[in-house]
């Protein structure tokens, strides 16, 4: 029988989403500006406070130039990696 999938781990995706931001150059307006998604919204899932969707996820990562699975993989996290 399969386990059912662990819950996702929003601080490390949160995290993930302001280190690729940081790396980008880009302040949350900025990314909110280019990636559409608002500010408010990216706040949230800096700081794990927003399980998003796989859609404001993809415009995160179109708008930071990082791979979708790279920032998607940060919340696939079993705790051990910390």
């Amino acid at each position: 029988m399969n386990e059912p999938p662990l819950p996702p781990d929003l601080a490390a995706l949160g995290h993930a989403v302001a280190k690729a931001r940081h790396a980008a150059n880009l302040t949350l307006d900025g990314l909110a500006e280019r990636s559409g998604v608002s500010r408010r919204m990216l706040v949230d899932v800096e700081h794990g406070r927003k399980n998003c969707t796989i859609g404001v996820l993809h415009a995160i990562a179109h708008a930071v130039d990082v791979p979708l699975g790279a920032l998607a993989q940060a919340a696939c996290t079993d705790g051990s990696a910390k």
